[in-house]
């Protein structure tokens, strides 16, 4: 019987090889494409309210709706990729979230739209999650945020290439063309199937899960109170912190940037083309950030440089939203990105730390995508919040989230430090 293909655990102190680095590029291509098709109907939506006619809380619906069906799928998909392998669920996740994109390009009434986006969400639920995951298992934990920070430019690339598309398609053929582009994601399903096996990690879990007939990805042992000695705290406080950190930037940042380009167009006078090259310099900050703080919490560890970021994405979003000369907007635009961005460059990698293998993709795609439903009514509440006032100020209100993000963070582990000790002390007794 042939054995099974798979990707070594990998040596601490060895280089990346090309499997390593092919399944990181891959995680990082299959991220940019997940948050391009979040951010095409964002990028669309002026049009979409032009020919429908939508009341602004409901076409936050429609923006918020792939929040929802993220926190079913992630939930779904964290549980499946612990049990059936992260390759095999990535495949899945990446053939069903294309179908339903193409299919919004004939959409006709609120309810058809509100529905596919939900079905999308389902699919685009897993990629950050089990993306993550994998690319923690398969390269050195040295190299963890960094990777996580990478991957998380997707970001910040994802929403670059919505701009650009919109302002090539837009102006010309309209909205719905661009959910054409979505078709990509089936080459990409066809690629991770036949190139990249799966984690020797998750199939050494998987076995010994097999012999002690016990059973992999269980959300029970996500709340277990037992000491987890990676890092010497319990699975339950890890879990309930980390879902309590992303709920709080994740409200922040998918209820304020699902708006800001419709925000640019109807209170800060740009047009399509000029609000989309906007849109597009704007992310250019967020890419620097992430690869500079992760440099930073590589370094230096995980719970400081995060706590001084949380704080100045707060003054951050407030002096954005004040700005009002065009210079001085376009000046800012990177900066902002910089500094509210690099905070979600920490999750996967921090979140891989905070769990053992039998359950890492459950509690890393249960908590961030729970975490993207609730996040479901951000856009739909500041849409009603704009409604009564303006878009101006219901974006700053998602300035104070923030500041309520850094709660939770304080009663997470520093995983860097735990690591180191917890290494050294497994050296000692091998050697004893």
């Amino acid at each position: 019987m042939t054995a099974q293909r798979s990707i070594p655990v990998p040596d601490e102190n060895a280089p990346l090889n090309g499997m390593m680095i092919f399944v990181w590029v891959f995680a990082w291509v299959a991220l940019i494409l997940d948050v391009m098709d979040w951010q095409m109907v964002s990028v669309s939506a002026k049009l979409i309210l032009k020919e429908f006619e939508f009341p602004k809380s409901m076409m936050g619906f429609i923006l918020g709706a792939p929040l929802l069906g993220a926190g079913i799928g992630g939930l779904v998909s964290g549980v499946l990729s612990d049990k059936f392998g992260r390759v095999n669920v990535m495949f899945y996740c990446l053939i069903w979230y294309s179908l339903f994109t193409v299919a919004f390009a004939f959409a006709n009434s609120f309810e058809s739209m509100l529905t596919l986006r939900i079905l999308v969400g389902l699919g685009l639920g897993a990629q950050w999650g089990v993306g993550n995951t994998l690319v923690a298992e398969v390269i050195p934990s040295r190299f963890r945020i960094m990777g996580s920070a990478v991957i998380q430019t997707g970001f910040a690339f994802g929403p670059m290439l919505a701009g650009y598309f919109a302002k090539m398609i837009l102006p010309t053929h309209g909205w719905r063309p661009m959910f054409y582009i979505g078709a990509v994601g089936f080459i990409m399903a066809v690629v991770a199937k036949i190139v990249i096996p799966e984690p020797e990690a998750w199939l050494a879990a998987k076995k010994k899960a097999k012999e002690a007939k016990a059973s992999l990805g269980s959300i029970k042992m996500l709340f277990s109170t037992e000491i987890y000695e990676q890092t010497g705290t319990t699975l339950r406080r890890n879990t309930i912190g980390a879902f309590f950190l992303v709920l709080g930037t994740l409200v922040a940042y998918w209820g304020a940037f699902s708006w800001i380009p419709n925000w640019l167009q109807a209170e800060r006078g740009m047009d399509i083309v000029k609000s989309m090259n906007y849109y597009m310099f704007l992310q250019i900050g967020g890419i620097i950030g992430y690869i500079v703080f992760a440099l930073i919490a590589d370094r230096f560890g995980r719970k400081k440089p995060s706590l001084v970021v949380l704080a100045a994405s707060f003054l951050c979003v407030l002096v954005f939203v004040s700005i009002r000369n065009p210079s001085a907007m376009l000046f800012f635009a990177p900066i902002y990105s910089f500094i509210t961005y690099p905070i979600f460059g920490l999750y996967g990698g921090y979140m891989a730390e905070l769990f053992p293998t039998s359950v890492r993709a459950t509690g890393v795609n249960g908590i961030y995508n729970l975490a993207r439903m609730a996040a479901f009514f951000g856009p739909s509440i500041l849409g009603w919040i704009a409604a009564h006032s303006s878009f101006t100020y219901a974006i700053g209100t998602s300035a104070f989230l923030y500041l309520f993000s850094i709660v939770p963070l304080l009663f997470l582990p520093e995983t860097k430090k735990r690591l180191a000790v917890v290494k050294t002390a497994a050296a000692r007794a091998e050697a004893a």
